[in-house]
């Protein structure tokens, strides 16, 4: 039905962490990469990728799963934003914002215990190791060492009153079993990082401190996210990180796991609205994947010379970011809609494109500005220009239209060397990719991820073909359009 098209949930919530438990779970897809990410046993993990890829909707996918099969354990899903508004923190060396982490975690988490056995006080009140060491829980329990400090800083008549009687039997049994365990999930942490000297030691500070505080106390595991681009910089930064790194997955999609992100949406979708086994039941978003993309799509899409499948384009268009597909499917779903088509054309596609594109640019900018304070100017000089450049044209051009006209600049801290270094860099954020010459089709590309040493001799004259990401072209009007 032409309505579908338009209904809210067909493509998925953008944001993974605000998604319907349900419909999360219909339509993730997991990764043998994650499976240490789950496991109670492995006791810190970072969850490492660009914007748009994921990462809160792996946190929430933990937070589900521990939720049905964790019993009695603390379960805390926060921001970072959350646990920096517990307490103002004036701390300037790296050891001062290891200590206030800490305090903050253990603060937190005391206020889960208060808030399940009803603890009748304020919310200061229960930030009870602002002057704890971590000396002191070290080889216990985070909750019974939590309690335990809690009756310290009270006293056993003072924390009778304050508690029923039945809030303080459930407190003395937290105490007694000393078992309860407490997953915490951490996300966003670097949500309004800006690479400066007190943001990289305050940032970089946090994964310290959570994995002193796993390895001091028993039953703490702890998931946190980072932007890949945030965490390359706080690693030269901070060489403490180096210890972190083995607790790093990364999560990268290729074009077969986006196709079925994409068609366990679209599945789950009108499997849900409509339940008859005899409309849709039959169909399996991993076997049937034409079928299923039929649903809302035209079956192929012309590129270049060739005609692919939607997904395909989809994938290239969206520069392997579920976010962005989803957020490229709903625009191209909307001008179908206002065609009066059924199903999403390539023709919807294109004239989703300017305004798909200034949405990849301003994420872009948000994305990487800490990095490169001036790179709205870098990306403008390719305003109306070609789409495809050699190496030595590429080079040219930044030579001529950037460096030119405004020198030099500073990026990850660094004065570059080279427009070598301009190029590495825009390589690095996705804006260009390297055409993959031994495809057919002109629809694939090598990633930054693929190769990230493509450029380390700094030859002009080899024969690398760059390609402007098709996603920022209908913005920037680059070239005759998608495919070419």
């Amino acid at each position: 039905m032409i309505q579908d098209l338009i209904a809210p949930d067909l493509f998925g919530n953008e944001a993974g962490e605000d998604e319907d438990p349900e419909v999360l779970g219909s339509y993730f897809v997991d990764k043998v990469e994650f499976q240490p990410f789950y496991a109670e046993r492995d006791r810190f993990h970072i969850i490492r990728s660009r914007k748009g890829m994921g990462k809160s909707a792996l946190l929430r996918k933990v937070l589900l799963d521990q939720e049905k099969s964790s019993g009695d354990a603390i379960i805390l899903y926060l921001k970072g934003s959350d646990l920096v508004a517990l307490q103002p923190v004036d701390a300037k060396s790296p050891h001062e914002h290891v200590y206030s982490w800490q305090q903050r975690i253990c603060s937190r988490i005391n206020l889960e215990v208060g808030r399940r056995i009803k603890l009748a006080m304020a919310d200061d009140a229960m930030t009870l190791v602002e002057s704890a060491e971590l000396a002191g829980f070290k080889g216990r329990n985070i909750v019974g060492s939590l309690i335990d400090r809690l009756k310290l800083k009270f006293g056993a008549g003072e924390l009778t009153k304050l508690v029923s009687k039945d809030a303080l039997q459930l407190l003395e049994r937290y105490t007694e079993r000393s078992t309860t365990s407490v997953w915490l999930l951490i996300d966003d942490i670097d949500a309004t990082f800006v690479n400066s000297e007190n943001e990289r030691t305050k940032t970089s500070s946090f994964f310290s401190a959570c994995r002193n505080l796993v390895n001091a106390v028993r039953g703490l595991t702890i998931r946190a996210s980072v932007r890949t681009d945030v965490w390359t910089i706080l690693r030269q930064y901070d060489e403490s990180l180096d210890k972190c790194e083995q607790y790093a997955i990364d999560i990268n999609w290729g074009a077969q796991e986006s196709s079925l992100i994409l068609r366990r949406k679209v599945l789950s979708y009108f499997q849900r609205t409509y339940q008859s086994p005899n409309l849709y039941g039959h169909l399996r978003a991993d076997s049937d994947a034409a079928a299923v993309l039929r649903l809302v799509f035209e079956s192929r899409f012309p590129w270049g010379k060739s005609l692919v499948p939607p997904d395909r384009a989809i994938y290239i268009l969206s520069n392997s970011r579920p976010r962005w597909a989803a957020q490229l499917c709903k625009l191209a779903a909307n001008n179908a809609f206002r065609a009066k088509k059924d199903i999403i054309r390539f023709a919807d596609i294109k004239a989703s494109m300017k305004v798909y594109g200034k949405a990849r640019v301003d994420d872009l900018y948000r994305e990487h500005r800490h990095q490169f304070d001036r790179m709205e100017l870098l990306i403008e000089t390719f305003a109306r220009s070609v789409p495809k450049y050699s190496t030595n044209e590429i080079i040219r051009h930044l030579d001529q239209q950037y460096v030119a006209r405004y020198g030099l600049p500073q990026i990850d801290g660094q004065r570059v060397i080279s427009s070598f270094d301009l190029l590495r860099f825009m390589h690095r954020i996705g804006f260009v990719h390297l055409r993959n010459q031994g495809r057919t089709g002109g629809l694939d590309f090598i990633r930054y991820e693929d190769r990230p040493n493509i450029l380390a001799r700094g030859d002009r004259e080899n024969c690398f073909q760059w390609e402007i990401h098709p996603s920022y072209r209908g913005y920037l009007q680059i070239g005759k359009g998608l495919g070419n």
